[in-house]
């Protein structure tokens, strides 16, 4: 959330510093264009002015390059502005405060969902705790070790389990269960599998 209001912010103040750039670049082009000789006839007879060829060919060559100048000029004035959007993308971010609630803050200490009172039953649910019984009776029971039996296993090992070459996000938990009456739930309150 606050990263789309800094993008936004952001956007909104690039394009508006563009659009000035580009509107003070296209009031001067004007004014040039004006202030060329027999531009004014030009215009009045949409480009077929009755003016000798030569002076017809002048002009026509002024007013060009005149647009090509405005079309280099809004570019560098485009160029300009992004070139500006990381610095002003940190000043937006600046501005943002994050307010964290203190660690006694009954909130934080007791959470709506710990006080409801549920069970999280995500790890066995999700058949890696079973898969992991089932390696370990296999080991015991077979007479030759498999290999990497010997050495200990890594806390990794337990807690994802392998899909191709990487390790799969953990299983979500499950949503609160209601109470159930005469089970114990550990001191503390609920267990979370972790």
């Amino acid at each position: 959330m606050n990263s789309d209001w800094v993008i936004s912010h952001a956007r909104t103040h690039i394009l508006n510093a563009f659009e000035r750039l580009t509107s003070a670049r296209k009031a001067a082009h004007s004014a040039y264009l004006s202030s060329l000789p027999f531009y004014s006839i030009y215009m009045q007879y949409s480009g077929h002015p009755p003016l000798h060829p030569a002076a017809l060919a002048q002009l026509q060559a002024q007013i060009s390059e005149a647009h090509a100048e405005l079309k280099r000029g809004i570019d560098a004035d485009w160029r300009a502005s992004v070139l500006r959007y990381p610095e002003v993308l940190d000043y937006f971010y600046s501005l943002v405060e994050i307010r964290l609630p203190s660690e006694r803050s009954p909130q934080v200490a007791e959470p709506p969902f710990a006080v409801a009172g549920y069970a999280d039953r995500g790890y066995e649910r999700s058949g890696i705790g079973k898969e992991i019984k089932r390696k370990s009776r296999r080991d015991r029971d077979s007479a030759t070790p498999a290999p990497g039996a010997g050495r200990p296993r890594r806390v990794e090992d337990l807690t994802y389990p392998v899909v191709g070459r990487s390790r799969a996000p953990p299983m979500v938990p499950t949503p609160p269960i209601p109470v159930q009456p005469g089970y114990q739930y550990p001191p503390g309150g609920a267990y979370f599998g972790y």
